[in-house]
């Protein structure tokens, strides 16, 4: 009865929208511009991956017995999860215990289910299937789930596993949790509480009973709540989703000498009550880093009808490449921190996907001079890891921008710099996917046999530092490796990303292909094909 009174609270608020139908969906600009069908059918003409990939039948079997290493690891994890925390949300890899971290509902069992799939572990998927099929998702630890990443770990695992199998079960379960969390979007804005308690039907901050959220945990439900919107022909989701875009350009105009003073380039925090930005500089990093990306990627998965979506994505582009962009002492291109105040040049290992989704965006719009910049960040991106004797890179890292004083720099960060180009701010790695992610859709995009490599020698540091009776660790320092620590932590995002980019790299591109697929932020493929006419 809760859904049902939210969903009618839902139009109710978006009344005022209903009546042009087409700017609560985005498809109308933010200029009133509405493509025509000419425009999208250009778009569909641009093919993202490439018709290049080696032919040589001793490089296929080499390619396929990699597919084949990077399967058998992921199986290694697997099976340690099976054995002691199965339907547990993570296992910890060096005690082998359970672990509850998202609420109890069995974040790597959700999380996990499509690479499972894709890998052709056909007795796993089922066992898998039959766990997920007893989730209870009214019930829970007790303790309030993190709104964002309920829904792309949980929600948008379900939508995709039932896309891939078929099973409608998986989309009952999708839409069961969806219902839940629409109740978070129930303020006076529309915008999401950060988190929501599943028992008392409460909201909150991260940081307790504020009403703070930050960028990319208002802004990247639109993907998930798109396609789901789309499978059940209910709109409400969706409307959902976009009402945030609604509120953050009704209420936000960029000024100088403020918190948001460049279009299209945001703050990181805002306050759901008001719809205003807080405080924050701009950055792709953690906080900001999926809002950008699921600017882009909605509108492809929209048939390239979300009109808004391309507009507020160029928009952003344009203040990225001037303002966040910036050249370092080694002449690298690195993603920094700021705006038209000036910038930090620091960054974290979150801002590296921004290659992969750039090089993914220039092929949807045919821009090659976007795929230029996207491939210098990759360099940047992917130095990170490959200067460290371990193959595997850090968490944070900073570095000196050109023409910059080293002044204020510690005597072993300028050492740092002159090694590697780079200073190691957090050394520590706890099997992140995104240098990894960035370089599969290089490899994909261009057909260029290096980027594999690369993805192989990270894989090799990864067997050799990680590898754990329990699955993969993180590593404390990975300037030096195994023998620095480990930290006994295995998130669901190396189900779901880290394992999957890697054997997608090695499968035949025929799988998951980039023409067929859009990534949610989690790694989940959705379907292309599935067509959308401006209604649902």
């Amino acid at each position: 009865m809760k859904c049902l009174l939210l969903k009618i609270f839902c139009f109710g608020q978006l009344a005022s929208l209903c009546a042009a139908k087409h700017i609560a969906d985005g498809i109308e600009g933010i200029k009133g511009h509405i493509p025509r069908q000419r425009e999208i059918s250009r778009y569909m003409q641009h093919q993202v991956q490439a018709n290049n990939f080696t032919s040589n039948k001793a490089l296929q079997s080499i390619r396929a017995q990699r597919a084949e290493d990077v399967r058998k690891g992921f199986q290694h994890a697997w099976r340690a999860y099976k054995k002691y925390a199965f339907g547990a949300d993570e296992i910890n890899p060096l005690t082998l215990e359970p672990l509850t971290t998202r609420n109890g509902w069995g974040a790597t069992l959700v999380d996990a289910l499509d690479t499972i799939h894709i890998m052709g572990l056909h007795d796993e998927f089922e066992e898998a299937a039959e766990k997920v099929r007893q989730i209870d998702f009214e019930k829970n630890d007790g303790a309030p789930s993190k709104v964002f990443e309920t829904n792309i770990r949980y929600i948008g695992g379900l939508i995709s596993a039932f896309e891939l199998s078929g099973n409608r079960m998986f989309l009952k379960q999708a839409t069961s949790l969806a219902d839940i969390m629409l109740e978070a979007f129930d303020t006076s804005t529309g915008i999401p509480w950060q988190m929501w308690n599943v028992q008392t039907g409460t909201g909150s901050s991260e940081a307790g009973p504020s009403t703070l959220n930050n960028l990319a945990e208002v802004g990247s439900y639109q993907l998930e709540f798109f396609r789901l919107s789309q499978l059940t022909h209910d709109p409400s989701y969706h409307k959902a989703a976009q009402r945030v875009f609604d509120v953050i350009l009704d209420n936000n105009e960029p000024h100088k000498g403020t918190p948001y003073s460049v279009p299209g380039l945001y703050p990181v925090f805002l306050d759901i009550k008001t719809g205003k930005f807080i405080s924050g500089k701009p950055n792709l990093g953690g906080g900001s880093d999926s809002f950008y990306e699921y600017l882009i990627k909605t509108w492809a998965l929209s048939g390239f009808r979300l009109q808004r979506n391309l507009d507020l994505w160029l928009e952003s582009l344009r203040s990225i490449k001037k303002y966040i962009l910036s050249r370092g002492s080694d002449q690298r291109l690195y993603m920094a921190v700021g705006d038209d105040e000036g910038l930090d040049s620091i960054s974290d290992t979150f801002t590296c996907f921004f290659p992969g989704t750039l090089a993914l965006a220039s092929r949807l719009l045919n821009d090659n001079e976007t795929l230029g910049i996207a491939h210098d960040l990759l360099m940047t991106s992917y130095n990170t890891f490959s200067s460290m004797p371990t193959h595997i890179g850090p968490e944070n890292f900073g570095f000196l921008s050109e023409g910059d004083s080293d002044s204020d720099l510690s005597k072993s960060q300028r050492a740092e710099i002159k090694k590697y180009g780079f200073y190691l701010d957090h050394p520590y790695y706890l099997m992140r996917p995104e240098v990894i992610e960035s370089v599969f859709y290089f490899y994909r995009i261009t057909g260029d046999e290096r980027y594999a490599d690369w993805i192989w020698q990270i894989w090799q540091g990864i067997k050799d530092n990680c590898a754990v009776d329990g699955g993969y660790a993180g590593l404390r320092d990975v300037r030096i490796g195994r023998r620095g620590g480990l930290i006994g932590k295995q998130e669901s995002f190396v189900f779901s990303e880290t394992f999957k980019y890697m054997y997608l790299a090695f499968a035949t591109p025929d799988v998951i292909s980039l023409d067929d697929y859009i990534f949610s932020t989690e790694g989940h493929p959705f379907k292309r094909s599935t067509s959308f006419n401006g209604t649902f």
